[in-house]
């Protein structure tokens, strides 16, 4: 099973919290291999299975309360 990488931006993250309870979200979906938030960054860098669609990530993170899009 392949996996891929996409990069997102979470401008709103804000304190240490932040990037802890977005991975724990997104580490739970069926498919996510790995959720790497960074609050220095402003980023989360999601490894998932091809079962997994960017949509179904950014809208696990705006479920957590931050608006999210995928970086180029």
């Amino acid at each position: 099973m392949s996996t891929k990488t996409i990069k997102f931006s979470v401008p709103d993250m804000h304190c240490e919290s932040c990037p802890k309870l977005i991975n724990i979200t997104l580490e739970e979906i069926p498919g996510v291999v790995s959720s790497n938030a960074s609050l220095k960054d402003k980023t989360v860098i999601v490894s998932h299975t091809e079962k997994v669609s960017p949509e179904l990530i950014i809208s696990a993170i705006e479920e957590t309360g931050y608006a999210a899009s995928v970086t180029k």
